[in-house]
């Protein structure tokens, strides 16, 4: 039983490696790439000794290359949540108040100041 569950704990060294990396890192590509590292290193292990790849290897390095090609599919660089509307600068059309309406508000420190009272403090 021991046994066993170090084999499964073993086979997805890579996928730990993958989330510790990405923590650490915080570059998916270079998870990616130290967690295919520690699978290439497993899989020669495995055959210097004479022990072929577990099932577990294999599902760790799937995972690993699903969550890597998710990631990078949603990292699209020119797609943006922003509308594909034309960027004037004008305010013209703009929902929010305008200018003139702020510079009305009575602000404290507008106004003009006050010669300190005659006597002490």
């Amino acid at each position: 039983m021991a046994r066993t569950a170090l084999k499964i704990l073993l086979g997805f060294l890579s996928t730990a490696v993958f989330f510790a990396a990405f923590v650490l890192i915080g570059d998916v590509l270079l998870a990616a790439i130290a967690a295919t590292a520690v699978v290439v290193v497993q899989f020669v292990f495995g055959r210097t000794t004479g022990a072929k790849p577990s099932v577990s290897m294999w599902a760790s390095l799937a995972i690993v290359l699903i969550l890597t090609g998710v990631s990078l599919k949603g990292d699209d660089v020119t797609a943006s949540l922003a509308s594909e509307t034309d960027v004037t600068g004008s305010v013209a059309n703009c929902a929010c108040t305008p200018a003139d309406k702020v510079r009305r508000l009575a602000v404290p420190f507008r106004q003009t100041p006050t010669a300190p009272a005659p006597g002490g403090v």
